[in-house]
């Protein structure tokens, strides 16, 4: 039985090992966060539940379609029928034609958790590198233990993380050192009252802000007060370094601007954090195909092989699967 370790443990990683596993491989799954999930992460707080990642996805490709609707069936997941709309100097516009959204129940990390559901995943470890020992692969974590004997391994990881894994390959090396990814700021905040605005989501244009929702009108949410503020990928590189403190007082001044001319006076702030996602979007995108190296028993996977979308993700999974599963099958034959 081929064993196989993933680094990394959000929709790629775990799509990944859940069709290896189907076809009989043993696969570990290896995390640095407290549980699975990656972007699409849910923050609890004492004072509320925020999707402060990925705020929900789309679905396109008749694969994900049917995951999807498998989800929606299982009330893993759920449409999202908010207000949408565009505030732009003050002005708010509902959003012409939205799509579909959809988002997971009772937070985004439903979806990591219903794909980590029989795989094996050792969280709070993280993987620091990744050599050839003889015929298999180790894995040394940040504290100097060693995970070997591995067959294959699959870096589903942000592009920037990966080149720790991937030295032995300079083909897989020269794929993800092209790609550059895009900082972002999530504030979380609670106000002392409702905003009394006739939007639940916005995207926001000339501003520090790029995004922003309601947190209470996704479904299966808790009542609250809570709003989440995305800042652009322009801003957050601009303020990498300024205090956590700082970030959420120039976040939430935004977006009272961003909103004076139909609420002249938010209510008082109450509480609020922030989080700084170093990776959070890709600016360049890899090459689109599978990115396997069958004589290594290397891989990568993630969202930034061909796109940005949750969706993205998960059929970068499939289409590393298809070439992993493939390889086993040549080796079969021979």
């Amino acid at each position: 039985m081929r064993r196989v370790a993933i680094v990394g443990a959000g929709v790629a990683g775990l799509r990944l090992g859940g069709l290896l596993q189907a076809r009989g491989l043993s696969v570990e799954l290896f995390d640095k966060a407290r549980g699975p999930a990656g972007r699409i992460s849910t923050r609890r707080l004492d004072w509320g539940r925020f999707d402060h990642g990925a705020q929900y996805f789309t679905a396109r490709d008749p694969r994900f379609v049917a995951q999807v609707e498998d989800w929606l069936a299982r009330g893993v997941a759920a449409p999202w029928s908010a207000r949408f709309a565009v505030l732009e100097q003050g002005e708010v516009r509902k959003e012409p034609s939205p799509p579909i959204r959809y988002v997971g129940v009772p937070g985004m990390s439903a979806i990591a958790r219903d794909l980590a559901q029989g795989l094996v995943v050792r969280t709070g470890v993280r993987i620091a590198s990744a050599w050839p020992r003889g015929p298999h692969w180790v894995l040394v974590a940040d504290d100097g233990f060693e995970f070997d004997s591995f067959d294959w391994v699959v870096s589903a990881v942000p592009a920037p993380q990966a080149p720790p894994l991937l030295e032995a390959s300079p083909v897989l090396m020269l794929h993800v050192r092209r790609v550059r990814f895009l900082a972002c700021h999530a504030a979380m905040v609670r106000y002392a009252a409702p905003l009394a605005v006739d939007f639940d989501a916005a995207f926001v244009r000339d501003s520090p802000l790029g995004w922003v929702a309601r947190e209470a009108s996704k479904p299966g949410r808790e009542p609250s007060n809570g709003w989440l503020l995305h800042s652009t990928p322009a801003w957050s590189e601009a303020h990498l370094e300024l205090p956590a403190e700082q970030v959420l007082d120039a976040l939430a001044a935004a977006f009272a601007r961003a909103l004076e001319r139909s609420l002249p006076e938010l209510p008082e702030r109450a509480s609020g954090t922030v989080h700084r996602w170093l990776f959070a979007r890709p600016e360049t995108h890899g090459a689109g195909a599978a990115l396997w190296d069958p004589e290594l028993g290397l891989g990568v996977c993630g969202d930034w092989v061909q796109g940005d979308r949750v969706e993205d993700a998960f059929l970068s999974a499939e289409r590393l699967a298809e070439s992993m599963l493939a390889s086993l099958a040549r080796d079969g034959a021979r």
